[in-house]
């Protein structure tokens, strides 16, 4: 069993780098192999283009990122970058996305590195190098004032799952999500950090991936 825990957040001191620490306790715990990446740490390149693929400029009179990425599969021509990100998803039986809910969606980096990782001749499409894998969300929001509000936030969520891994055929683990966390005082964070470890243990041992 191995997990690929990806962290987006700036701020090292955030709560959902605390969270993404909670992780990694909680799988060290278990004796869980982790791997990780924090995007902004690693000063990971959002916006997908002709730089990610050697090679590939005068190909073609126009660019197509998707033909772009499976010229790269086919010629092993990924920068560095993706490479390594590739290889830590082939390697992974689990991924667990940390974020912040921003405007509904993924932070922009976040969505960079589906948009360069996730590629066409990898993770989808005719002869997909990468085998479907489980996903977990865990996300951060800026708080829900009523149930209907809440239930708007888990349709969004569920929404940012299908559209990507859904469509990819991945097994999709229902979210741990936190509201509201920059109103909460201390104690009742600390309570939402024992309720992701807590929920983490209950989906690992509910689908039985400490034993696979």
């Amino acid at each position: 069993m191995r997990v690929h825990l990806v962290v987006a957040h700036p701020e090292v001191l955030s709560f959902n780098c605390a969270l993404h620490e909670v992780a990694k306790h909680t799988l060290t715990e278990l004796d869980i192999t982790y791997s990780e990446s924090n995007l902004y740490v690693d000063q990971f390149e959002a916006i997908a283009g002709p730089a990610d693929v050697a090679g590939y400029e005068g190909t073609q009179e126009s660019f197509s990122l998707a033909k772009a990425q499976r010229y790269a599969i086919a010629n092993d021509a990924f920068t560095e970058q993706i490479t390594t990100e590739q290889r830590k998803l082939s390697e992974c039986n689990l991924l667990i996305l940390q974020f912040p809910l921003w405007w509904w969606s993924f932070p922009a980096i976040l969505k960079g590195w589906i948009d360069r990782v996730l590629t066409s001749g990898f993770a989808y499409g005719q002869s997909a190098k990468l085998e479907p894998k489980k996903v977990m969300y865990s996300i951060t929001t800026g708080g829900a004032s009523d149930q209907d509000e809440i239930d708007y936030y888990q349709t969004k969520i569920d929404g940012l799952y299908q559209d990507i891994f859904g469509f990819m055929g991945w097994e999709i683990i229902p979210p741990f999500i936190a509201h509201g966390v920059q109103q909460q005082g201390y104690q009742a964070r600390q309570l939402i950090l024992r309720d992701y470890s807590a929920y983490l243990k209950t989906v690992l041992d509910k689908r039985k991936l400490v034993d696979d």
